[in-house]
């Protein structure tokens, strides 16, 4: 079954597109642990290698071939990292959030769930991992205006451009995929 997201968020005078995806996610009442973790959240991936990579790509911006190779590269440093972090025993951990639930689509500022699982009104944190390359730990403060969607209400700006990214190349991938179709 199909559920109109657009339609729902429109009412709610939210216009933004939809687009389908699925993934799992994590939910309590927004707390001071919850602040402080999404505090943590936004840090990673500032340290001094993430500030080397941007002053790095802005100096040579014509060279996007190099682009994939430094994407490689910082996927490789977070995963060193990680596994320095194993060995010494500093496994990052989060905080308990009492709610699982499955995003069924996004939009530019929501996020909406394939079960009825907020009461309108609430306020949430809300964690993820977004799928994309290199994958992104976020941490979002949101606000229910409907049993299945959630509107975000703060997110850290590097964490907005990847989530409007993310939005943005799988309505390309739907544009493609329609296309494709018309052509057989």
């Amino acid at each position: 079954m199909q559920f109109d997201f657009a339609g729902i968020c429109r009412e709610n005078g939210f216009p933004t597109r939809i687009v389908s995806c699925s993934f799992e996610f994590e939910y309590g009442r927004p707390s001071q642990a919850a602040y402080e973790e999404y505090l943590k959240l936004g840090e990673w991936g500032s340290d001094g290698f993430e500030n080397w990579l941007e002053n790095l790509k802005r100096k040579n911006r014509d060279e996007s071939e190099n682009e994939l190779i430094l994407k490689v590269l910082t996927q490789i440093y977070h995963k060193l990292n990680f596994l320095e972090s194993l060995i010494k025993q500093q496994c990052e951990e989060f905080i308990n959030l009492d709610n699982k639930a499955l995003a069924g689509a996004l939009g530019h500022g929501v996020i909406c769930s394939v079960e009825k699982s907020f009461e309108p009104s609430k306020d949430y944190y809300v964690r993820f991992k977004l799928p994309i390359f290199p994958y992104k730990h976020m941490g979002v403060f949101t606000q229910a205006f409907d049993e299945r969607i959630l509107k975000i209400t703060q997110m850290h700006p590097k964490d907005i451009q990847d989530f409007d990214m993310y939005i943005a190349n799988k309505e390309m991938e739907n544009l493609r995929a329609q296309r494709n179709r018309k052509d057989k």
